[in-house]
C-alpha cells in the first residue's frame, strides 16, 4: 500500500529520519510564481500556425486589436515576395499541405517558375519581407491574407476566452506572445498558470498511469527544478523541452497529474534552507551518478546512489530500451554521425575508453581515425555516438560475422537494413506429418551478414545525476512514499512548503 505525504500545519513536511527543514538565516528565500512563461517554440520558428479551439483575439503590445475571430493565423519571417504583379507572397518550400487539389498544384508550381523566372530577368524582383503576419483562409492555404509586414518581427499577444491556444499541433492553456529569443530568433511563448504548467511538466516526464506516489515525486522535483531556473532568459522562464523540463500542453495533463501537483502544492525539495538543483532523469541503469562527472559542480545532495528499481522498465514494451539496449554503427555511418556534430577524424579505427567513474560510466574517451583523433569526456559521448546513456562499453565486431533473424523481429530487420547487412540465405523449418514425412517447408527466417561495425551496449537513459524516474515508479510499486523515493535520490534534503501552486 502506498503512503500519502503527511501534510504539517507548520507548512513543513515530515521526512522520515530527517528533521523539520529550518530555513539557514542567510538563505534566499524562493517562492512558487503564480504563472510561468516557456518558450514552447524549441530552438525558434520561422512558420508558426497560431489558432485556437474557439476564437483568437490577437492584440500588439500596444492593446490594439489586429484580430478577432476564427481563423488560423500565421507569422512568418523571410517571406519571399515577388514585387512583380501586386506584390506576390511566394508560399513557403518546408511546409506540408494536404489536400491540394491538381489545380492548386499546378497553380503552386506556376508560381515558382514564374518567380525564378523573374529573378533570373531581375535579381530584384524577389524582395525579403523579415516579419509577416496573415490570417489563412482555409486548411490547405500556407500563405494567408497579409495583416502586418515589418522589417522585425512583431511583438503580438494571443488570447483565447473559450477553448485552448494551439501551435504546433498542440494545444496549450494560457497565452501566447510572440517574442525573440536570447540569440534573436521568433520563438512562442506561453504564459501559463503555474499549477497547469506544473500539471502538464509532470505527464510529459511520466507517463500519467504511474503510481500516485511516482508522479507526487516528479511534481515536487518538477517545482524545485522550476523555482531554481526561473528568469534566466530576457523573454521568458523555461524552455519548454528537455533542455529543462518537458511540457506538452493541454496533452501532457490527465486527472492523475493534476492531482498530483494538487496535493504537492508549494512543496519544494531544499537543502540546509536552500532549493536544490533538482536534477532527474529517465533511467540509471541501476545506479545514479555524482554531478561532478557529469557536470561542473560536486553538489553534497547529489551523490550516486544505488538505483535497482530500474529493472522495472524491463517488463515495459516501449521502457525496456531504457533499461538495456545495444546501438551499432558502421564505420562510414559513425563517421558521418561524427562529422555533423563537428568532429572529424576521418574513418573511425576505434574507440578507446580512457576513463570510468566508479559507477562503471563513460568519462573519457578517445576517437581515433585515419584522419586524426578527438578526446571527449564526461557526459559528451552520448552526444557524440548518439547514446541512451553513458553507462556503457563499446566493441568492434569484424566482417562477414552471420546472424539468424526471425521474419517477426521487424524491429532487428530495419536495423540490420540500415547497417547495410545482406541476405546470405533463407532459413527454413521442416513441418513433419504423422508419418513422420517431411509435409510442408517453411521459411522463418533469414541469415544474414553483417559488415564490420562498432556495437555500443549499455544500459539506462539520460545523465544518470539525481531521480531516476524508472526508478521512482519502481519504488512506488513497492510501497514506498513520493518522500522516500526523493530523499533517497537527493541525500540530506528536507521537504519545505513555500506557498503557492
Amino acid at each position: 500500500m502506498t503512503r500519502r505525504l503527511p501534510v504539517l500545519l507548520s507548512g513543513l513536511l515530515l521526512i522520515a529520519g530527517l528533521p523539520l527543514a529550518r530555513e539557514a538565516a542567510a538563505a534566499p528565500r524562493y517562492a512558487v510564481p503564480a504563472a510561468v512563461r516557456v518558450n514552447i517554440a524549441g530552438l525558434g520558428t520561422s512558420y508558426a500556425i497560431l489558432s485556437s479551439t474557439g476564437t483568437v483575439a490577437v492584440t500588439r503590445a500596444s492593446g490594439e486589436v489586429v484580430y478577432q475571430g476564427g481563423l488560423r493565423t500565421l507569422t512568418r519571417t523571410n517571406v519571399r515576395r515577388l514585387a512583380e504583379g501586386g506584390g506576390i507572397d511566394l508560399p513557403p518550400t518546408n511546409t506540408n499541405v494536404t489536400d491540394l487539389s491538381p489545380e492548386e498544384r499546378q497553380s503552386r508550381a506556376r508560381l515558382f517558375r514564374e518567380a525564378r523566372q523573374a529573378v533570373r530577368e531581375e535579381p530584384s524582383a524577389l524582395v525579403n519581407v523579415p516579419f509577416q503576419f496573415a490570417v489563412l483562409r482555409n486548411d490547405r492555404d500556407d500563405v494567408g491574407t497579409p495583416l502586418i509586414a515589418s522589417d522585425r518581427v512583431v511583438g503580438l499577444h494571443f488570447a483565447t476566452d473559450d477553448g485552448f491556444l494551439t501551435f504546433d499541433g498542440r494545444a496549450f492553456r494560457g497565452t501566447f506572445d510572440l517574442a525573440l529569443d536570447d540569440e534573436g530568433d521568433m520563438i512562442v511563448v506561453n504564459e501559463v498558470p503555474t499549477s497547469e504548467y506544473l500539471a502538464s511538466v509532470v505527464g510529459s516526464e511520466e507517463p500519467s498511469s504511474w503510481e500516485p506516489e511516482a508522479l507526487a515525486a516528479q511534481a515536487i522535483a518538477a517545482r524545485t527544478y522550476l523555482v531554481t531556473h526561473l528568469a534566466r532568459h530576457r523573454a521568458y522562464d523555461l524552455e519548454g523541452d528537455t533542455r529543462d523540463q518537458e511540457y506538452d500542453g493541454v496533452g501532457g495533463e490527465a486527472a492523475s497529474t493534476v492531482k498530483a501537483v494538487a496535493r504537492t502544492a508549494g512543496v519544494i525539495a531544499t537543502y540546509q534552507g536552500r532549493a536544490i538543483e533538482a536534477l532527474y532523469s529517465a533511467n540509471a541503469g541501476g545506479i545514479t551518478e555524482d554531478s561532478e562527472n557529469v557536470y561542473a559542480s560536486a553538489l553534497p545532495y547529489l551523490r550516486s546512489v544505488p538505483s535497482p528499481a530500474d529493472d522495472v522498465a524491463k517488463t515495459s514494451s516501449w521502457g525496456r530500451t531504457s533499461w538495456e539496449w545495444t546501438t551499432e554503427l558502421t564505420a562510414p555511418q559513425l563517421r558521418d554521425y561524427l562529422a555533423v556534430r563537428g568532429l572529424n577524424v576521418g574513418d573511425v579505427q576505434r574507440i578507446d575508453v580512457t576513463s570510468v567513474s566508479r559507477t562503471g560510466r563513460v568519462m573519457g574517451a578517445r576517437i581515433v581515425g585515419n584522419a586524426g583523433s578527438r578526446d571527449i569526456g564526461k557526459d559528451a559521448s552520448r552526444y557524440y555516438f548518439g547514446l541512451r546513456s553513458t553507462l556503457f562499453t563499446v566493441a568492434v565486431r569484424p566482417a562477414d560475422e552471420t546472424e539468424f533473424v526471425s521474419y517477426t523481429n521487424t524491429e532487428r530487420l530495419r536495423t540490420l537494413e540500415l547497417l547495410g547487412a545482406t541476405i546470405d540465405a533463407p532459413a527454413y523449418t521442416r513441418l513433419i506429418d504423422p508419418d513422420r514425412e517431411t509435409s510442408e517447408i517453411r521459411v522463418v527466417g533469414w541469415i544474414y551478414r553483417l559488415p564490420a561495425r562498432f556495437v555500443f551496449t549499455g544500459k539506462g537513459y539520460g545523465h544518470g545525476v539525481g531521480m531516476s524516474q524508472w526508478g521512482a515508479q519502481g519504488m512506488a510499486l513497492q510501497g514506498r512514499s513520493a518522500s522516500e523515493i526523493l530523499t533517497h535520490y537527493y541525500l540530506g534534503i528536507a521537504l519545505t512548503n513555500i506557498g503557492g501552486a
